[in-house]
């Protein structure tokens, strides 16, 4: 019945959901983003319906419809979740606006809820990181996901990245060997290898990756049927890893830790600060648009700068 509605629901904003899915296809938003802010939307749609018992024009919908909606339907949830809902309201009117469907966008108007600025990201340290490594099930795919998952943790990629990554993303140059990587909003960015992790990548291509699918020749890491690996797939590997992890006899305390396929991208941009990189380097690195998210990471040189500033002699200034 639940689904009945919907797609009569849908049904009825179907030009518009046609404006919003080809407006964000133009702008690059990646297949996941798409995905999700039309779900976003298609919950805002059915809220719509109910709350008026029928099909209001969007024209009359006003910020405190959006408020309201947002208010009922995100209680209990984060912040973010609210927010990334925002944002694909934004969107959504942006693109009905662009397109002389609509005169101004109420979304606009709402503001984003404030959220913890200087929150710490959840990482690994060296030690719990080589013990991670040493936690991967050592069966017939090994090989497969230790590449998948230090590509994470030593290179920055995202989840998404390592499922998009393509046999022809390989910069096979000896002297600086890489891989191109295409992250959100389908930017390109390059990032080098360290050798031994590009001659791991070579070593699951030559030697363990399947045989592929036809429609899948592409594609860098593989099912057991030929297929491109699904996100999915790459986050329990990862999920499955970190279980094996916390039950290491001098790891158990990482019990308490929310640790994700996405902590190991944060455990990459943290080893770089803590080594010195410099912030504009990092955020070329992990693909970041502004620096105020790879800003994030800095606080793991707090203990660098008490150690700096507490062991200075000013005694001579008083």
């Amino acid at each position: 019945m639940e689904k009945d509605l919907l797609a009569n629901v849908l049904s009825n904003y179907e030009d518009e959901i046609d404006i919003f899915e080809t407006y964000m296809e133009d702008l690059g938003y990646s297949d996941f983003t798409i995905r999700s802010y039309k779900d976003d939307i298609s919950i805002f749609l059915e809220y719509l319906h109910k709350k008026w018992q029928g099909f209001p024009s969007l024209s009359d919908i006003k910020p405190k419809h959006i408020q309201e909606f947002l208010r009922k339907t995100q209680k209990g949830k984060a912040k973010t979740t609210r927010n990334r809902r925002l944002m694909a309201l934004r969107t959504f009117y942006k693109s009905l606006v662009k397109s002389e469907m609509l005169p101004f966008n109420p979304a606009q108007e709402v503001d984003m809820a404030r959220t913890e600025r200087n929150s710490l990201p959840t990482y690994l340290n060296e030690e719990e990181l080589v013990a991670f490594f040493n936690s991967i099930n050592e069966d017939e795919f090994y090989i497969r996901n230790k590449c998948m998952l230090m590509l994470m943790s030593l290179a920055g990629l995202r989840v998404i990245e390592v499922h998009h990554l393509n046999v022809t993303d390989l910069i096979r140059d000896q002297e600086d060997p890489g891989i191109r990587v295409f992250g959100k909003g389908n930017k390109e960015r390059y990032i080098p290898l360290p050798p031994p992790l590009f001659e791991l990548l070579l070593d699951y291509e030559w030697n363990y990756r399947p045989v592929p699918k036809a429609d899948h020749s592409n594609a860098f890491f593989l099912s057991r049927r030929g297929t491109r690996i699904s996100r999915r797939r790459i986050q329990e590997i990862a999920e499955e890893t970190f279980a094996r992890l916390k039950n290491l006899t001098g790891t158990k305390y990482l019990r308490e830790k929310k640790l994700s396929a996405h902590k190991l991208r944060h455990t990459f941009g943290t080893s770089l600060v803590k080594n010195g990189v410099d912030l504009v380097t990092i955020q070329e690195l992990m693909g970041h648009s502004s620096l105020n998210t790879t800003q994030i990471y800095t606080h793991v040189n707090n203990k660098q700068k008490q150690d700096a500033m507490r062991n200075k002699d000013i005694s001579r200034f008083f």
